[in-house]
């Protein structure tokens, strides 16, 4: 009798200390899925605050924050560097820091089509 009474007592002490180690199992993993939400919704609001620097039309900001919530982090930072390529291009055609050839640059492109013929 007391044999079997040692043997339950052994088993309920073997399952407690199985669900302890369960908990403490399920708490860490709890503890890294809180950080990783942190460290998510950190970069969620960087990448926030970057549209809002970055936009030039509403219409941008509007399309940037859908991206952002459809397709994810990555396609919205491609569509903002998309968004400052064509600012950075379009600053250029209107500062006038393109250049256009001049006569020597052509002169010069003429001179080394020709020598290239020969």
């Amino acid at each position: 009798m007391t044999l079997t009474l040692d043997n339950r007592s052994r088993n309920k002490e073997s399952s407690l200390t199985q669900a302890l180690r369960q908990i403490q199992q399920l708490n860490s993993k709890i503890a890294v899925l809180e950080q990783q939400h942190q460290d998510y919704v950190r970069s969620q609001q960087n990448l926030i605050s970057a549209i809002a620097e970055i936009y030039v039309s509403p219409i941008q900001e509007i399309q940037a924050l859908r991206i952002l919530i459809c397709r994810g982090e990555a396609a919205c930072r491609q569509y903002l560097r998309s968004v400052l390529v064509k600012q950075g291009q379009a600053s250029k055609t209107t500062t006038g820091q393109i250049e256009k050839p001049t006569l020597d640059k052509r002169a010069k492109n003429r001179g080394f089509l020709q020598n290239s013929k020969k």
